[in-house]
């Protein structure tokens, strides 16, 4: 693999979004998007120190080559029930809050592996979430993201009444299957919300672009397009697949996708189709992990599709301050 600078990996891409009029820009540049996102991308924008992301666990039914595990790494165990008790005193105390404002508007779970492997624990937090939310502020935003290999429509019912408001279906982890497809096909009938996020991975190419088509069929309201982040865990796995590949740094190191997330979204944008598209690059890393953005931030109140909570949610005691036609919040 070869190390390129941060110039060129940016000019790239800068180069590339210019040349695509219809792109639509947010969150001071690092958002590039078509179209209303899902709520669920709403606090990787606006800061917001209550969102909720709960790692399951990292079993996994799959094996993929950018995957961030190590081969042969043995997956830490399942949370302990003592760790849970812990982190529901912690986050019932919030709620309780003489002030109320406990606005803990987006709750999601994840892993370094498959959350439907973790049943147990999805039920028990769930339980835990809808259990308070008399004493917040808002109805939370709950997703979850799969591989979609058990999302068969039973589990789909289950995750339905559990109170999933949306499911993110990672397609290239299953290859892009057709099982997949037809259960993101139930997920659609069931679930308010049916995304797809998965990596502009170069050797999915011709998978990704057959794959337009068939979402604007079912009825997938978000097309999430993330960009591979290299770690010690997939770094030769990546350099055996793709020996030329090059990488650039941006907080962590990514890979360079030559234009792959932005042909896809020229396609799109071509072609007509309904669903959202969002380049999830490095840029939007950088500010999801960024702790400038609760110093200043330009407002996303217009950015996803039926968010039912205001910017001005999440500016804690802030005071309001007008920024290039955005908000911005101060301590």
């Amino acid at each position: 693999m070869k190390l390129i600078s941060i110039q060129e990996a940016f000019r790239r891409r800068f180069e590339r979004q210019a040349n695509i009029p219809g792109l639509e820009y947010h969150a001071s540049g690092h958002c590039v998007h078509i179209g209303k996102l899902s709520p669920g991308c709403y606090s990787c924008f606006a800061p917001n120190t209550l969102r909720g992301n709960f790692p399951l666990g990292s079993r996994c039914n799959r094996s993929c080559d950018y995957c961030y595990q190590t081969d042969g790494e043995d997956p830490p165990a399942t949370q302990s029930r003592d760790g849970r008790l812990r982190k529901k005193a912690a986050l019932l105390q919030g709620a309780l809050r003489p002030d109320r404002h406990y606005d803990a508007v987006i709750i999601s779970f994840t892993g370094g592996g498959e959350p439907l492997l973790h049943l147990d624990l999805l039920q028990d937090y769930m339980q835990f979430y809808r259990g308070i939310e008399p004493q917040m502020n808002v109805r939370p935003w709950y997703y979850l993201y799969t591989n979609g290999i058990l999302a068969d429509r039973e589990m789909l019912m289950r995750l339905k009444e559990m109170g999933f408001d949306e499911i993110r279906f990672h397609l290239g982890a299953s290859e892009f299957a057709g099982s997949v497809y037809r259960n993101m096909e139930e997920a659609v009938s069931i679930l308010d919300t049916v995304t797809v996020e998965t990596p502009a991975w170069p050797p999915h190419r011709d998978k990704l672009f057959e794959m337009l088509p068939i979402l604007d069929e079912l009825g997938v309201k978000h097309l999430n397009l993330g960009q591979v982040e290299i770690t010690e865990g997939n770094r030769k796995r990546i350099a055996e697949v793709m020996p030329d590949a090059e990488i650039f740094q941006c907080y962590t190191i990514h890979l360079d996708d030559h234009g792959l997330a932005y042909d896809i979204m020229e396609d799109v944008l071509q072609k007509g189709y309904d669903f959202s598209v969002l380049d999830c690059n490095a840029f939007v890393k950088s500010i999801q992990r960024s702790p400038g953005k609760h110093l200043f931030h330009e407002g996303v109140k217009d950015l996803c599709s039926d968010v039912s909570v205001s910017g001005e949610a999440f500016c804690r005691g802030g005071i309001p301050l007008s920024a290039g036609g955005g908000d911005a919040c101060r301590p």
